[in-house]
């Protein structure tokens, strides 16, 4: 009878411990794809969270130009400014250490110990910073929005890029997590009805 009469809590205590199990999302590091966006002598306009990345190409057009990329592909070139809702952060980074922090994503350029190589490094929540290009020298902005996307020039090699983050954080929905917790006090209610019915 004394088994009977703590096998409700254990149940419930393994039910809790699933739950906390399923709702519990691991870290892990972003994944980025880097692409070539355009030779240097265009300067950045600006970002949105939907992947658009805006230059002003004026010195390659007879008047006033833009040129826009989505996702790291261009889309044209334009001679009216482009309208988007801007979501970035930038700050001048002629020469490192620099950074930039935006929704809990730090992207920052470290000057290596040789004194001629840099290191773009992204920090993502509580992650441990990960290297995900090594720049020979920037030398206008680094600029990150709110989706975790990067722009960066590489002076050296005259040419933009955009790092992409293509990570999707894996967050259980509520109906998982709802279809565990009752298929665990299931379980537990069955065993619960079996071993009472073997003690009767």
């Amino acid at each position: 009878m004394r088994y009977l009469r703590f096998s409700l809590p254990i149940v419930l205590a393994v039910a809790f411990a699933g739950t906390l199990f399923g709702a519990a999302t691991p870290a892990h590091a972003d994944t980025y794809s880097i692409v070539a966006l355009t030779i240097d002598n265009k300067s950045f306009y600006g970002m949105d969270d939907a992947g658009n990345v805006v230059f002003d190409a004026s010195g390659l057009c007879s008047q006033t130009c833009y040129d826009t990329f989505l996702n790291g592909v261009s889309t044209g070139i334009t001679s009216t400014a482009p309208v988007f809702a801007w979501d970035y952060i930038a700050a001048p980074c002629s020469y490192p250490p620099c950074s930039v922090t935006k929704n809990g994503t730090t992207a920052m350029v470290s000057l290596e110990s040789d004194g001629l190589t840099q290191d773009l490094d992204v920090i993502a929540g509580a992650s441990p910073a990960q290297l995900l290009f090594r720049p020979l020298g920037i030398t206008n902005l680094l600029v990150l929005n709110g989706a975790g996307n990067i722009i960066f020039d590489d002076g050296a090699r005259d040419e933009w890029y955009e790092a992409i983050d293509t990570s999707v954080a894996t967050t259980p929905e509520p109906s998982s997590l709802l279809l565990l917790a009752t298929g665990v006090l299931a379980f537990g209610a069955f065993a619960f009805a079996r071993l009472r019915q073997a003690l009767a």
